[in-house]
């Protein structure tokens, strides 16, 4: 019987430094080809309302030393609204709000079926633990200030790995919403232990950053070259923006 887990379950077993750890050694597989993946693969197809689309996507991979492979499915009600002047892509399922997002976990050994687990948690917890990995190897020894666009839990999981690999003292925030960036100041200040500043102007966040993330859901550039510093660490999550 497989196991069933969901996004509360991955919250309780799930920690960042495992996962930046359990990353890594999952790039090195792939590294020196014991490890294989797809691209992910999205397929679109209109619905009734002409400004949405569903949107149907896949990606698999597999590891040998872990023993395992996994195929990641998604469904999504896709749309790009402006918000504030800029074009975001904004996706539920069955309604805003939800989601269906579902990882199959095998073994490669015998083939069975180990686990079916939602995707949600496990998600902002891979890409931001992927930052963190390449964090360790790219940002500044001494890199303790970090700069985040966003207030989601992309930007949330980004923040979390930065802190595994280099010794933070402070971050700062934008958010468009002055609220959610507030909010957002609050929750990571008190989960990691640092000074968590939201500012009012995205340029702010570059300012003086060792480490800058960019975790919205921006389908239009939003990031200026200018507001780069030289030795600055920069990554985003989308690449449009």
């Amino acid at each position: 019987m497989p196991l069933l887990i969901n996004n509360d379950v991955a919250k309780e077993i799930l920690s960042m430094t495992d996962c930046v750890e359990v990353l890594e050694a999952a790039f090195r597989e792939e590294g020196e080809g014991t490890g294989a993946n797809r691209t992910k693969s999205n397929i679109h197809i209109p619905t009734s309302d002409p400004d949405r689309w569903y949107r149907y996507c896949t990606m698999e991979g597999g590891l040998r030393d872990a023993g395992i492979a996994a195929i990641r499915i998604k469904s999504d009600i896709v749309s790009w609204p402006l918000y504030q002047g800029i074009r975001r892509e904004n996706k539920y399922c069955v309604k805003p709000g939800k989601f269906c997002g579902l990882i199959l976990l095998f073994s490669a050994e015998n083939g069975e079926l180990l686990a079916i687990l939602n995707d949600g948690y496990i998600q902002h917890m891979r890409v931001g633990g992927t930052a963190g990995v390449a964090a360790r190897y790219m940002a500044r020894e001494n890199a303790s200030v970090v700069g985040i666009l966003g207030s989601g839990g992309m930007a949330e999981t980004h923040l979390e790995a930065y802190a595994v690999v280099r010794s933070l003292l402070r971050a700062k925030v934008y958010s468009p919403n002055r609220e959610r960036r507030e909010s957002y100041a609050r929750r990571m200040a008190g989960k990691l232990g640092i000074e968590v500043t939201p500012v009012e102007n995205p340029a702010d966040v570059f300012r003086g950053s060792d480490i800058v993330a960019s975790c919205t859901d921006a389908n239009e550039p939003i990031i200026s070259a200018k507001w780069l510093e030289d030795g600055m660490h920069f990554t985003c999550v989308r690449t449009r923006e």
